[in-house]
């Protein structure tokens, strides 16, 4: 294990740059960056809602491989009857419980009531907005999937915690560094299946290539199901699928603009208001010069 790079070492080393994050390519460190020679295909996992009995298995499992404590943890309400509630640095995968309609034996036709649960965790972006605004390096995108991180390389800025769309990363006090799932690639190192996946009895967790998830969500989409991870911000490495949409397990919508692509629309709106504004004062300045030429040959002042 190296020594672990300080705030104010970092601070020396970036200058000026801080604001700009470098490329996390895969080759960072003469490869340090992947375990393996050969990655192969890109990996995906495809979540069907509609299997999903809540066991939380693969909770556990995440819990077990990973080596992660436990922690105190409370439930939540109104409808929703999810324990743990929300990611940490120590928790990186849970099952939202969601009471889905209404219910009252005393009212013709409320019978919709039905229960849906969904193993959720961090969803290893095509092009992971975590990885796009980190300072130092400490997260990448391995080619086969998993998005990755260097505890050694971590300067706790945060940066990655606010860009996530879900809220993934977390920082943790114990080891002074952001964690989160990391798709077990040590697993997918030794041709096993993420641990959360092996374990689930009711294959609603399903490892394949990334084309095979996405071509089991589009054939969802076709007989009407809700999908997500196709496009939301580019596609995720986690395609789901349900009988209910994802907002009821509190999902947000998104497009398929990614933390690039906002950056570059962000780069030419200002360099489109640039031109306007320089165009605007080259013409100010054309017509005072001519007004003043006017006035000399008029005599004025």
């Amino acid at each position: 294990m190296t020594e672990k790079m300080s705030r104010k070492d970092f601070l020396k080393a970036a200058g000026a740059s801080l604001m700009i994050a470098p490329l996390a390519l895969e080759d960072l460190d003469s490869g340090q960056r992947s375990p393996v020679q050969e990655l192969g295909k890109q990996k995906g996992v495809a979540v069907d809602v509609r299997r999903c009995i809540g066991c939380k298995a693969c909770q556990v499992a995440c819990k077990a491989w990973n080596k992660l404590p436990a922690e105190k943890t409370e439930i939540t309400a109104d409808g929703e009857y999810t324990n743990p509630t929300y990611f940490s640095g120590i928790t990186w995968k849970i099952v939202h419980f969601k009471e889905i309609g209404d219910y009252d034996n005393e009212v013709e036709g409320t019978g919709g009531l039905k229960w849906r649960m969904m193993s959720d965790n961090c969803k290893h972006c095509m092009e992971p907005s975590c990885v796009s605004v980190c300072p130092s390096g400490a997260l990448w995108k391995r080619s086969d999937g998993p998005v990755l991180y260097d505890v050694d390389r971590c300067i706790g800025c945060g940066y990655c915690t606010m860009a996530c769309p879900w809220g993934v990363p977390h920082f943790d006090d114990e080891i002074h560094a952001i964690r989160k799932c990391t798709m077990c690639h040590d697993r997918i190192d030794q041709g096993l299946e993420p641990s959360c996946v092996s374990v689930c009895p009711t294959d609603a967790l399903k490892f394949m290539t990334l084309e095979e998830a996405k071509r089991t969500a589009t054939e969802a989409e076709a007989h009407g199901l809700y999908t997500y991870g196709l496009d939301e911000v580019g596609g995720t490495s986690w395609i789901f699928v349900s009988d209910v949409p994802f907002s009821e397990f509190g999902l947000p919508e998104y497009t398929s603009v990614t933390q690039k692509g906002y950056e570059t629309d962000l780069l030419v709106k200002f360099a489109g208001a640039g031109l306007f504004v320089g165009g605007a004062l080259l013409a100010a300045i054309k017509l005072y010069a001519e007004r003043r030429e006017s006035i000399a040959k008029e005599g004025g002042d």
